[in-house]
C-alpha cells in the first residue's frame, strides 16, 4: 500500500530503528487486515474512532496483554496524525480514543548470579567479538542499535579514562557515554586484533544488523539459562547504577533519557527483589 510505503519512508527520514520501523508496520497491517474482513476495503479517509475503539476491544477479546493492546493503538494514533498533517484524512480518528490501563511493572533486570552465568556462557563459547559486544552493552547501557551503528572512531580510550559517542541516539540525540576501566580494557584487547572496518562491530555488508546482535545475545542467554535480551542488558546497567547510588538526573543523562520518569522504574523493586523480600520471613 502506497500510503503505508510513505509512512515507512517518514519514520526512517526521522531515524527510528529498523526494528522500530518493522514493529510499526507489522502493527498498522494487522489493523489493515481487521478493518479489510469488517469492510472488504481499507479506506483511511472513512476510518472512525468507534472502528479503533472496536478493535481495541477485539485485541482485548483476544487475550491481547494490555500492553500489546496500547502499543497498536499508539501506532494508529501516530499514522493517523501523519496522515491527518498530510492531509491524506480529514481527522484523525484515534485521537480521542483511550489506552488500556494497566499496571506499571519494573522493567526486568538481570542480578549479580545471572550476570555472573551469562558472561561465563560468553566467555566459554563466544567469540572475541561476542564477548566484547555484551561487555559494552552492560556498561553502557547502549541501545542495541546505537552499538551496531557505532564506528572505531566512536570510541576515545585513554590511559585511565574514555568514553564511545552516540552519534544518533533516540529522537536523533547526541550524546558521550563514559567507559570504565572493564569496559575499557575489553575494547583494547578487541580493537587490537587485526580487523580492516571503519565499524566496530562490522557486518557482511556495513555495520552488523540489530536482529544479528540480538540471535547473538539470544544464543547466549539459551546456553546459559538465563533469560536476557538487549534491553534487558540496558535496563541492568540502569538499574545497577540507581543501586550504587548514583541520582538519577545522572543515570538519565549516561541512558539517553529525556524524561525522569522513564529513570525512575530503576527504583521499583522487580519481582525478584520482591521474592527475595518475602523469603527472609519464611518459617521454614
Amino acid at each position: 500500500m502506497q500510503l503505508f510505503d510513505n509512512y515507512k519512508n517518514y519514520l526512517i527520514g526521522r531515524s527510528y530503528s529498523e526494528r522500530t520501523v518493522y514493529i510499526y508496520l507489522k502493527a498498522l497491517y494487522r489493523f489493515k487486515q481487521w478493518i479489510e474482513r469488517r469492510y472488504t476495503i481499507f479506506d483511511p479517509a472513512a476510518i472512525t474512532s468507534l472502528d479503533i475503539a472496536d478493535y481495541r476491544r477485539y485485541l482485548q477479546n483476544q487475550g491481547k496483554k494490555p500492553a500489546t493492546v496500547n502499543l497498536a493503538i499508539d501506532v494508529i494514533k501516530a499514522f493517523f496524525s501523519w496522515a491527518n498533517s498530510n492531509g491524506c484524512v480529514k481527522v484523525n480518528p484515534a485521537a480521542e480514543v483511550k489506552r488500556v490501563s494497566e499496571q506499571r511493572k519494573a522493567p526486568e533486570w538481570l542480578n549479580k548470579k545471572e550476570i555472573g552465568s551469562l558472561m561465563r556462557a560468553v566467555q566459554k563459547y563466544g567469540t572475541l567479538r561476542d564477548y566484547t559486544l555484551i561487555t559494552l552493552l552492560f556498561h553502557t547501557g547502549l541501545r542495541i542499535n546505537e552499538a551496531c551503528s557505532l564506528k572505531k572512531e566512536d570510541l576515545v580510550i585513554r590511559e585511565r579514562s574514555g568514553y564511545v559517542c552516540v552519534r544518533h541516539g533516540k529522537g536523533d540525540k547526541y550524546r558521550e557515554v563514559p567507559l570504565n576501566i572493564t569496559a575499557r580494557k575489553v575494547l583494547e584487547t578487541y580493537m587490537a586484533a587485526e580487523f580492516n572496518d571503519c565499524w566496530l562491530f562490522p557486518g557482511r555488508k556495513g555495520p552488523i544488523s540489530t536482529r544479528t546482535a540480538e540471535r547473538i545475545i539470544k544464543k547466549y542467554a539459551q546456553l546459559s539459562g538465563v533469560e536476557v535480551t538487549p534491553h534487558t542488558l540496558r535496563h541492568t546497567f540502569g538499574k545497577l547504577l540507581v543501586d550504587a547510588g548514583e541520582s538519577l538526573d545522572r543515570v538519565a543523562v549516561l541512558m539517553g533519557h529525556s524524561n525522569l520518569n522513564t529513570t525512575a522504574r530503576y527504583t521499583k523493586p522487580s519481582l525478584h527483589d520482591l521474592e527475595s523480600s518475602v523469603e527472609k520471613i519464611t518459617w521454614d
